[in-house]
């Protein structure tokens, strides 16, 4: 059975990929803490262990999440327009 933690980084994972798809921008730890009702530092230890696992990646010394594959959220050569929005690619 997945522990505790386990089971809100798939919340969270699962949120990231969300906001992406609605937005074409990732959440931050501020937005995702107040979705939750976590604390920040919460949802910093489970983007830490997302990013440990592979499923997403931060900009180095921060919690602000470059790209959760395949999306990017920064800019980048990869674009594709789906309807109305623009995402970034890896």
């Amino acid at each position: 059975m997945p522990s505790e933690p386990e089971l809100l980084d798939a919340k969270i994972r699962h949120y990231i990929y969300q906001r992406f798809i609605d937005s074409t921008l990732p959440p931050t730890t501020e937005d995702t803490a107040r979705h939750f009702n976590q604390p920040i530092s919460c949802v910093e230890d489970s983007f830490d262990r997302l990013a440990q696992a592979h499923q997403i990646a931060l900009a180095p010394g921060s919690h602000s999440i470059w790209m959760a594959h395949p999306f990017s959220g920064i800019p980048t050569n990869h674009v594709t327009r789906i309807g109305s929005k623009t995402y970034w690619g890896n």
